[in-house]
């Protein structure tokens, strides 16, 4: 599977997960707050496989990688605020509904721009970096499991 691929293919389970979340009533703080952890879990595995495999990789063919960075950097940093609240809370709403606008303009970003510039490595290399990536991503899961 080409990177550009599996990438979206992340997109779019953080995007059910945000679903689901919007769909828990607010009174089940412990749903929230499993569903908040499993999006937390799915960005960090993702976005620390795109910087250590994926951004280096495709530096050379796009200009939006230092963007792509500093949103990921941005994330993390509302994501630690967010934490803060409790579950039932507005504010821990509030929150998750900025983090959901942030990854969501960063996959647009990521899909209309960096995704975009990568396919010009050619398919060949995007599969290659698919299976390092597949590779990368495993890795970090079973290290998040283990670390829970």
């Amino acid at each position: 599977m080409r990177a550009t691929e599996l990438l979206a293919r992340d997109h779019r389970a953080v995007r059910d997960l945000f679903l689901k979340f919007e769909r828990t009533p607010l009174d089940d703080g412990s749903s929230r707050q499993d569903l908040f952890d499993a999006i937390v879990e799915e960005l960090d595995v993702h976005a620390r496989a795109e910087e250590e495999v994926f951004y280096p990789a495709v530096r050379e063919a796009s200009r939006r990688i230092d963007d792509a960075e500093s949103g990921h950097a941005h994330l993390r940093a509302v994501i630690r605020e967010v934490k803060t609240h409790e579950p039932g809370s507005s504010e821990f709403t509030a929150g998750v509904r900025l983090v959901k606008r942030i990854v969501l303009a960063h996959v647009m970003e990521e899909e209309g721009g960096v995704f975009l510039d990568a396919e010009r490595m050619g398919t060949p290399a995007l599969e290659r970096l698919g299976a390092q990536l597949a590779e990368r991503k495993e890795a970090l899961a079973r290290s998040v499991r283990h670390a829970a």
